[in-house]
């Protein structure tokens, strides 16, 4: 694995690990590479990108989501799901209370998809937020978003854990951003 990494979104001090409830969510996230460029979502509203994936559901295996997600998000089918690449967990205040804790277990994957692209089935967030497949050089979504990031432009929370994905498998792929 190139990654397992552990992401604060809040605080770690101000977060109620020892008391608080844990609020769990697992998701899966699809790197999809062809040549130099890696196909990820485009935010148009925003301005960012970040990996096609989400929550797995009840009594969905780890496959079965990553390739419902990436038919959901960017409207291509999953071929071949190649390796595990890494596990972001991210901590943050949950929503509901913020005496609660909110972790979500991210496992990316490196897959292949088939060629032909099909609707996508966005859910309504995603429609406002118009979600795009877009090929594009890793360096570029990373530098994007860091941009976005550094002027402190609205942001999704996603986008911090996006952005360490990206700079580690540019790492790994280009030696350094």
């Amino acid at each position: 694995m190139l990654f397992n990494e552990i992401y604060y979104r809040d605080d770690k001090n101000t977060l109620n690990l020892i008391n608080g409830n844990i609020i769990l969510r697992n998701a899966v996230r699809a790197i999809i590479i062809n040549e130099n460029k890696i196909l990820m979502v485009y935010l148009e509203k925003t301005d960012e990108y970040k990996f096609a994936g989400g929550g797995i559901n009840e009594n969905e295996t780890i496959e079965e989501a990553l390739k419902r997600e990436v038919l959901e998000e960017i409207g291509y089918k999953v071929k071949n799901i190649i390796e595990k690449i890494g596990i972001m967990t991210e901590y943050s205040k949950a929503l509901e209370n913020e005496n609660n804790v909110f972790k979500m277990i991210s496992e990316y994957y490196l897959v292949e998809i088939e060629n032909k692209q099909l609707k996508q089935n966005l859910d309504e967030y995603e429609e406002d937020l118009l979600f795009r497949a877009c090929w594009v050089d890793m360096k570029k979504a990373y530098k994007t978003n860091m941009r976005n990031i550094e002027n402190n432009n609205e942001k999704n929370p996603w986008i911090y854990r996006e952005s360490i994905v990206l700079e580690k498998l540019i790492n790994k792929y280009y030696n350094g951003v």
